[in-house]
């Protein structure tokens, strides 16, 4: 028996639940050479299997992009404003940035 995996895209991978929990080594290697593994159970996806490296990098990216637009809206902030920034203006600002 083989590990049936179906290419979903870019070093992307699918397989179902069953097969992942039998070739579940196998699938680990191919997760430490830069693969990611989806994992579906009755044909919906349950899980995604992939380095952890990878998902750090993504959270540093979307942190990025998330700094970026607030550099950009408080830019047109004071762009568009005569008067200075009020401290609601940099109380929501803030509050923009936390997660919880």
């Amino acid at each position: 028996m083989t590990l049936a995996l179906k290419n979903t895209g870019r070093n992307v991978f699918e397989i179902g639940a069953f097969d992942a929990k039998t070739y579940f080594s196998e699938l680990l290697r191919k997760v430490q050479t830069g693969a990611v593994i989806n994992i579906s159970k009755n044909g919906k996806p349950v899980a995604v299997l992939q380095a952890k490296q990878d998902v750090q990098n993504k959270q540093a990216l979307l942190a990025h992009q998330r700094i970026i637009d607030r550099s950009k809206r408080l830019s047109s902030m004071i762009d568009n404003n005569v008067t200075p920034l009020t401290s609601s203006d940099l109380k929501e600002l803030k509050n923009d940035g936390r997660k919880y």
